[in-house]
């Protein structure tokens, strides 16, 4: 496991490791960080974490579209082509996420 310290409320919390993932805290519900291989390998599939939750997942389009990425989340109910790419792509499913977890 991943420990984490919320850099938004201090909140300390764990998951597990993944080359490329988002955390979201589970305590402010605020997107707190991302970790990824922009510019040394591929950005997905990157996971997106609520705690020790996986809330969601970043991968290619399924149809392999060039540079297409898709974010599923059956917790959320959303199976989407981004209109972004590479780190953007990630960033496009932070702000979806975000807005979920919100509510």
């Amino acid at each position: 496991m991943h420990k984490e310290i919320c850099a938004k409320c201090g909140f300390e919390y764990e998951h597990e490791r993944f080359a490329n993932f988002m955390a979201f805290c589970p305590s402010c519900n605020q997107y707190d960080h991302m970790e990824c291989d922009y510019g040394f390998g591929p950005v997905v599939p990157c996971r997106i974490y609520h705690g020790n939750k996986v809330v969601g997942l970043v991968s290619y389009d399924e149809n392999y579209t060039p540079n297409k990425y898709r974010l599923d989340s059956d917790v959320f109910d959303i199976h989407k082509v981004l209109e972004r790419k590479y780190l953007e792509a990630l960033n496009e499913s932070s702000d979806i996420i975000s807005e979920l977890i919100k509510g």
